[in-house]
């Protein structure tokens, strides 16, 4: 199922379904593994308050999607990892202090 977001700089913008699952949590890892790799997600069916619902469901905009489903494989099949002399980057460490104090 694929879905029309509003319009953005260059036009409207077509969504595509890139991911589903029945587990929130799952879908919440997905969702900013997704994010955290610049790529903008609609999440739809997340429930509300202290016990989310699923199913979840992400959409990424078209031309994004074969990124997001390959990122989507590499993190299911264990092949996305760090090599053994890679460090984190810290700026993904500083990204993540800046949106925790904005909470």
């Amino acid at each position: 199922m694929d879905a029309h977001a509003g319009s953005g700089d260059d036009g409207p913008v077509k969504l595509v379904r890139v991911f589903e699952s029945l587990d929130p949590v799952r879908g919440l890892l997905v969702r900013g593994l997704l994010e955290a790799e610049g790529l903008d997600v609609l999440a739809k069916g997340e429930g509300l308050g202290p016990y989310r619902t699923g199913p979840v469901i992400l959409f990424v905009p078209e031309d994004a999607s074969d990124r997001a489903r390959e990122l989507i494989a590499a993190a299911e099949d264990g092949s996305l990892a760090l090599a053994p002399d890679e460090e984190p980057s810290s700026d993904s460490f500083d990204r993540l202090a800046v949106e925790r104090s904005a909470d």
